[in-house]
C-alpha cells in the first residue's frame, strides 16, 4: 500500500510539473520581452527625469566676453581754484573678459564646492582726451579685478544663487601729461579691498543678477596727492539679465556703475583748493558666458 502511494505522488508532481512547463511554453515571446525590459525602461525615465541641463551656481567653471561702452565724470564740490575744472569722457569702447573656477564643484564636500576665485580684465580701446588748446592727449584706461568668491542656494540648485566676493581691483586711468593741471589730475590709480554680494534669480526662461560691492581705497594715484589731507572711499553697483540660448551659453546685457567719493582738508591758500571730488565710472555691456558643469 505505502509503495503504490509513493509511486502515485511521484506521478503526480510530474504532471504538475510538465503542466508548469507548457504554461510558460505558452506565454507570448513579446509579452516576456516587455517584462523583462520595464525595469529598463523605469531606469531610463528616471535619467530623463534628472537630465534636465545643469543649474547655473552649480557649475565648475564659467568664461565669457563683453563688449562695453563706458564712461567717466570727474567733478569737484566747494571748488575754489581756478586751475582744476570737471573731467568727463563717454561712449569709450572697452571689451572685457571674465571667469570663475570652482576647483572642488565635483566633489561631495557642501561648503568647499562652492568657494571659488574670480577674474575680470578690460581695457578701453582708441581712447583719447583733450587738453589744453584742443590738443590730443593719449590716454589708457584699465581694469582688474581678482578674488575669492563664496556662492549659495538657499532653496535648492534650481532657484535663486547668492554670492559673497572678497578680492583686489586695479583701475588705471592715465592722461598724458600736459602741464594742466585739470588733465593732470584726472589720472588715477586705484588699488581697492573690494568686499561685495551678489544675486542671481531665475524668472522663467531668463535670470535677472544683481550685485554691490563696497571698495576700501588702498592708493588713489595722482588725484589725491593735489589736495591737503585727502580721504577716499568706494561703492558700485551691476545689473545684468541673462538668457540662455544653447547648452552651457548665454547672452547677456547689463549695466555697471562705479563711485570713488573724496574728502580733503583744503584751506586758502592751497595750490589747489576744493572740499571734495566725485569720480564716477559706468558702462553697459552686452555679452555672451559659457558655464562649464
Amino acid at each position: 500500500m505505502r509503495a503504490g502511494a509513493l509511486r502515485a505522488a511521484r506521478r503526480a508532481r510530474r504532471r504538475s510539473a510538465a503542466a508548469l512547463a507548457v504554461a510558460a511554453l505558452a506565454v507570448p515571446a513579446p509579452a516576456l520581452a516587455q517584462s523583462a525590459a520595464a525595469p529598463l525602461d523605469e531606469h531610463s525615465e528616471r535619467k530623463e527625469g534628472d537630465g534636465r541641463p545643469p543649474s547655473v551656481g552649480t557649475e565648475l567653471f564659467s568664461a565669457g566676453v563683453d563688449l562695453e561702452i563706458a564712461g567717466r565724470t570727474l567733478s569737484y564740490s566747494d571748488l575754489l581754484s581756478e586751475n582744476l575744472r570737471t573731467y568727463s569722457v563717454l561712449g569709450a569702447f572697452m571689451p572685457s573678459v571674465h571667469g570663475e573656477l570652482y576647483p572642488l564643484a565635483r566633489s561631495a564636500l557642501p561648503v568647499l564646492r562652492d568657494l571659488g576665485v574670480a577674474l575680470s580684465y578690460a581695457r578701453a580701446v582708441g581712447l583719447d582726451s583733450t587738453g589744453a588748446g584742443g590738443a590730443s592727449l593719449s590716454t589708457s584706461w584699465s581694469r582688474l579685478h581678482a578674488g575669492l568668491k563664496g556662492r549659495f542656494r538657499p532653496v535648492g540648485q534650481r532657484g535663486p544663487v547668492l554670492s559673497a566676493t572678497g578680492g583686489l581691483c586695479w583701475i588705471d586711468f592715465d592722461v598724458e601729461s600736459a602741464d594742466d593741471p585739470s588733465r593732470d589730475a584726472a589720472s588715477v590709480s586705484y588699488v581697492t579691498l573690494r568686499l561685495g554680494l551678489d544675486g542671481r534669480v531665475p524668472v522663467g526662461p531668463v535670470a535677472l543678477e544683481a550685485g554691490a560691492g563696497y571698495q576700501a581705497p588702498l592708493s588713489t594715484g595722482a588725484l589725491a596727492s593735489y589736495f591737503r589731507a585727502p580721504s577716499a572711499g568706494g561703492v558700485d553697483l551691476r545689473l545684468a539679465v541673462a538668457v540662455p540660448f544653447a547648452p552651457g551659453l548665454e547672452a547677456r546685457a547689463g549695466a555697471s556703475y562705479t563711485r570713488f567719493f573724496y574728502d580733503f582738508d583744503s584751506e586758502p591758500g592751497d595750490p589747489y583748493v576744493a572740499g571734495g571730488a566725485l569720480d564716477q565710472l559706468f558702462g553697459v555691456h552686452l555679452g555672451v558666458a559659457y558655464h562649464g558643469y
